[in-house]
Order: C-alpha cells, then sequence, then structure tokens
C-alpha cells in the first residue's frame, strides 16, 4: 500500500517553510511586546521618570534653578583628569560629576570631585574613545548642568539644559 498525498505533507520541506514562517512571526511579535513593556536597561536618563501614556516625565527643576542661579561651568581634560571651574560658584561642598553613557546605563560612572585652587579636580582620564553625556549636579540635588563630551575635546562648557526666562 502506497502513502497517499495527504499522508506525505510532513515530508515536504515546503510544508514546513508554510508553517515555520508563521510560527516565527509570532514568537517574534510577543518579544517585542515583552521588549516595549519592560523597564529598559539602555535608558540613557539615570534620572526616575515617570512613565504616563508613552511619555516619560522628568523634573526639569533642577535645571531651571541652575539657569535662574544663572549657573554654568568650564571643564578642562588631561591626562590627570578633569579641572572642574563652576560659574560663579558652587559653594564648599563638591559637586557630582555624572558620565552618562549615551546607549549602555551599565557603563554610567560618577567622578569624584576633589578641591582645587581653580575649582574642582577628578583625577582620572576621561579622554578616550566614549562619548559621554556629562552632568554636574549640586551635592543635594538643587541644580545641574549637562554637555556633551565628545572624543578628542580638550575643553568643554556646561550649561542648564533649559535657559532663565
Amino acid at each position: 500500500m502506497t502513502d497517499t498525498p495527504a499522508r506525505q505533507w510532513h515530508r515536504n520541506p515546503v510544508a514546513w517553510l508554510m508553517i515555520a514562517i508563521p510560527a516565527a512571526t509570532v514568537v517574534a511579535g510577543f518579544w517585542t511586546l515583552w521588549l516595549a513593556a519592560s523597564e529598559s536597561g539602555v535608558d540613557t536618563n539615570p534620572d526616575k521618570v515617570r512613565r504616563t501614556a508613552q511619555v516619560q516625565v522628568t523634573s526639569l527643576a533642577p535645571d531651571e534653578a541652575a539657569a535662574r542661579l544663572g549657573l554654568s561651568a568650564e571643564l578642562a581634560f588631561d591626562d590627570g583628569g578633569v579641572l572642574v571651574q563652576v560659574l560663579p560658584g558652587s559653594g564648599p561642598v563638591a559637586p557630582r560629576l555624572q558620565l552618562v553613557h549615551p546607549i549602555e546605563s551599565s557603563l554610567d560612572r560618577e567622578l569624584v570631585l576633589s578641591p582645587h585652587p581653580r575649582g574642582w579636580h577628578a583625577a582620572g582620564a576621561l579622554v578616550g574613545k566614549e562619548a559621554w553625556h556629562l552632568r554636574l549636579v549640586a551635592a543635594d540635588g538643587s541644580w545641574r548642568l549637562v554637555g556633551r563630551y565628545r572624543p578628542g575635546d580638550t575643553a568643554l562648557r556646561l550649561e542648564p539644559a533649559v535657559s532663565a526666562e
């Protein structure tokens, strides 16, 4: 007795292809939904954000305070570290210099600033092949200055993210 064509469908590679493609599409769809609904590990903003109706909301109060105070900062890079000069001044407590990686949040780091005759100094070389979002934050979090470091920069200026109104 010979097999009829209805019984031989499982031996046909085209039949398996017609089953595998839609099945893979369904699996990929569920995986995409899971990625979209989960907390992302690659958010580039280290601030706590509130997600409301697909909009991320974060507080701009530190940026507005820096603009209101007229703050800015000048950074100078060398092999020995980075020199930070806050204008007109940041007070006696060292601010925090945060290096926020633009893609991978696990690479974010914070440099410890120590007093220096011309401002604040952080040991450790920032110069390298990585681009960074830089954030200079008051020790109490009351103000924040932001800027962008690109490989090859020897100096840059940090300013509030919003303008004074």
